[in-house]
């Protein structure tokens, strides 16, 4: 994959199984740098199977577009529209830009931004042709079999090494900020001492779950725990 050119392709498919699903492409372009994707509509759900870049003229741009087109491959193309660019944004820190509050497609950088219009030009194209109507999002990425086996208490356990790594670099301790709970297997619940600053608490939430996510390779989501009285709020 060079600056100008790139794709990704889901390989692993079972014999025959490409032949039965009906294979639809659709792109979507600004100025020279086009972007298409390739999905199987199977019974309604277009998943994406292949994407492809082409046009890049810069090293940035190349780069976001090829990691976009890797990482929504074996998706659904709605939740590739909704939320590949984030992803490439997750997965690409030394490109984004410096911001003050919550990095997104659209602060990140022009590229991160093209490609998050690209991408919703492409699912657009899609509805339109098919005459897809709008539907909610709920796919999810689930975790794997032996974590959602472990109780809470080892799930806790597990997560509690980086937790404590981030916080270290963070300047605080486990005293400041810890798990109340954990649901579902990927809900979890973090509580914070009275004396964390509610100003800082969104970002270290947001740092703090792109870390597990990258420790875990689980799909966790932090939530803050509402609770007032500190003594009251459990610990794992």
């Amino acid at each position: 994959m060079n600056d100008a050119t790139g794709a990704a392709t889901l390989a692993q498919e079972r014999p025959g199984e490409a032949a039965t699903r009906p294979r639809i492409s659709f792109a979507a372009a600004e100025g020279d740098v086009r972007l298409s994707v390739a999905v199987d509509a199977d019974r309604g759900r277009l998943t994406v199977r292949d994407a492809r870049y082409e046009g890049a003229s810069d090293m940035v741009t190349g780069r976001v577009l090829g990691e976009l087109c890797r990482l929504i491959v074996g998706r659904p193309l709605q939740e590739a529209a909704d939320h590949g660019a984030i992803y490439a944004v997750e997965a690409l820190p030394d490109l984004t830009a410096a911001v003050a509050g919550i990095r997104s497609p659209r602060n990140a950088g022009p590229a991160f931004a093209l490609a998050e219009r690209l991408l919703r030009k492409v699912h657009a194209a899609a509805r339109q042709q098919l005459q897809i109507g709008h539907r909610e999002n709920g796919w999810y990425i689930r975790p794997p079999a032996d974590w959602l086996a472990m109780d809470e208490a080892a799930q806790a356990a597990a997560i509690k090494p980086a937790i404590a790594d981030f916080l270290a670099l963070a300047g605080f301790s486990e005293e400041n900020m810890w798990v109340s709970r954990i649901e579902r297997g990927t809900r979890v619940t973090i509580a914070f001492a009275d004396d964390v600053s509610y100003a800082v608490k969104p970002k270290l939430m947001m740092l703090l779950e792109r870390r597990l996510r990258e420790s875990t390779g689980n799909p966790l989501e932090l939530f803050m725990d509402e609770m007032k009285d500190v003594n009251k709020i459990r610990r794992l």
